[in-house]
C-alpha cells in the first residue's frame, strides 16, 4: 500500500487558503479477475483564513478515517494524478504535507471565535417568516 499526496494553495493577497488530500492506494481484483488499483481519500483538510486582524474569516473542512468510505473511480497512479490536477491539486511528498497540515492547524487554532458581545445596540432590521404549503 502507497499513499499518494497532494495539495493546492492559492495565492491571494491577505489571506491563507489551502487544501490537501492524502489517498491510500490499494491493490483489488475486478469483476473479470483483473488485478487494477484502486484509492480510498485518508484526508482531506480545506482552510481558509483572514490574515487581517480587522476582517475576519475562516472557515475549516477536515475529514479524515482510517476506513473512509469516500473513494476514487481512477484504476491507475497516471488518472489519480490527472483528476487531481482537474482540481488544481499538485503532488508533494509526505514531509511536506505533514508540515502543511502542521501550520494549517496551527494557523487555524491562533484564530479567535467570535466575541458575540461586541455585536451591541438595537437591531435595525425585522425579519419575517413566511409559512407557506
Amino acid at each position: 500500500m502507497r499513499i499518494h499526496y497532494f495539495y493546492k494553495k492559492d495565492y491571494r493577497k491577505g489571506f491563507y487558503d489551502l487544501t490537501i488530500v492524502a489517498w491510500l492506494e490499494e491493490k483489488t481484483i475486478s469483476r473479470q479477475g483483473d488485478a487494477r488499483l484502486s484509492f480510498k481519500e485518508l484526508e482531506r483538510l480545506d482552510i481558509f483564513i483572514s490574515k487581517s486582524p480587522d476582517f475576519q474569516a475562516h472557515r475549516i473542512n477536515h475529514s479524515f478515517g482510517k476506513n473512509s468510505c469516500i473513494g476514487h473511480s481512477a484504476y491507475t497512479c497516471k488518472k489519480l494524478v490527472e483528476d487531481m490536477g482537474k482540481w488544481g491539486l499538485k503532488p508533494i511528498d509526505r514531509r511536506n504535507y505533514e508540515r502543511f497540515r502542521k501550520v494549517a492547524l496551527a494557523l487555524y487554532y491562533e484564530q479567535s471565535l467570535i466575541d458575540f458581545s461586541s455585536f451591541k445596540g438595537k437591531q435595525t432590521y425585522t425579519i419575517r417568516t413566511i409559512i407557506g404549503d
